[in-house]
């Protein structure tokens, strides 16, 4: 058996946080491998190809800011881009700072084990290899993990079935066909929109519905963009002040401290407004008072209706 390589860190997954780990560790001077499942970078851009996936916050918000000259240079088209259009910004990062030189493809870890003699990782791949390294961190993200349904019957379904965290790298085409979609979370709306335009049939099955306001996307023209460039400094250092890391931040007034006249006028704007606003931008106790969480879910589900 070949003996383990040695790095000074291992980073499980290259999808945003892993590259920007390889990129850092990298300015430290040190030794590092990145182990990817998959046959590119990417992470969640990577897998999820279904049709419709795109940003719900705004790219140029989502996109790395360590690098001006990054910055500079890459032009978003959509204030919300779709998944190919960040793919391809990932693959562009990944070229332009030499980083797949250090990245593993198709390298599934199986096991990690801490050796407290040595203090150092051991960290074992699915085909048997291994490797070590005195610092282990795992960029796998919240979305790598998908849940496949135990529906009695589905291991003899004899259609097409896919799951949109592994959705297919060619084109799938739904002309003609009688659809089913379980789930209506952000993916499930994302992709419900786009099969329902070419289904012959489409059945959305969903446990609790949801409420959802309109994304309200744009092309960006080559002005904006410009502005856009110029305004970089102050944005990323907004996002670091909010709440969530958005470009929007909570109202500092609560829900029952204005006239109902203006707290309805204000849902309207916030609705007209692209993007996370209504969610991020809204009264600072939607979110921890369910009298006015429910004043506001009655406004967007009037809306929906």
């Amino acid at each position: 058996m070949a003996a383990a390589q040695e790095y000074d860190a291992i980073i499980i997954g290259a999808g945003m946080s892993g590259l920007y780990q390889l990129y850092r560790l990298r300015k430290l001077g040190l030794s590092v491998r990145v182990l990817e499942a998959g046959t590119g970078v990417g992470g969640t851009w990577y897998w999820n190809r279904y049709p419709g996936a795109r940003f719900d916050s705004e790219s140029y918000s989502y996109a790395y800011s360590f690098s001006k000259e990054l910055l500079e240079e890459w032009d978003w088209s959509e204030h919300f881009a779709g998944q190919p259009e960040t793919l391809r910004y990932l693959n562009h990062v990944a070229d332009k700072f030499d980083l797949r030189r250090d990245i593993q493809c198709r390298s599934r870890v199986a096991a990690a084990d801490y050796d407290d003699k040595r203090r150092s990782w051991h960290i074992t791949l699915e085909d048997g290899k291994s490797c070590t390294a005195r610092f282990l961190i795992t960029a796998v993200g919240p979305l790598s993990a998908p849940t496949m349904p135990t529906i009695p019957g589905v291991a003899t379904f004899t259609g097409h079935s896919f799951h949109t965290a592994r959705w297919p790298h060619e084109p799938v085409s739904f002309e003609g066909k009688r659809v089913a979609v379980i789930g209506t979370g952000a993916t499930g709306v994302q992709t419900i929109q786009e099969v329902a335009k070419t289904a012959s049939h489409l059945t959305v099955f969903q446990r609790t519905p949801n409420w959802c306001a309109p994304l309200l996307n744009s092309k960006i023209t080559g002005e904006e963009m410009a502005k856009l460039k110029a305004g970089y400094p102050e944005m990323f250092q907004r996002c670091q002040e909010t709440f969530s890391c958005f470009i929007h931040t909570m109202d500092p007034r609560g829900t029952f401290e204005v006239t109902p006249e203006d707290r309805e006028a204000f849902w309207e704007k916030l609705y007209g407004e692209p993007g996370f606003g209504i969610w991020q931008g809204n009264f600072r106790d939607m979110l921890t008072d369910r009298k006015a969480n429910a004043l506001i879910s009655d406004f967007v589900a009037r809306k929906i209706r």
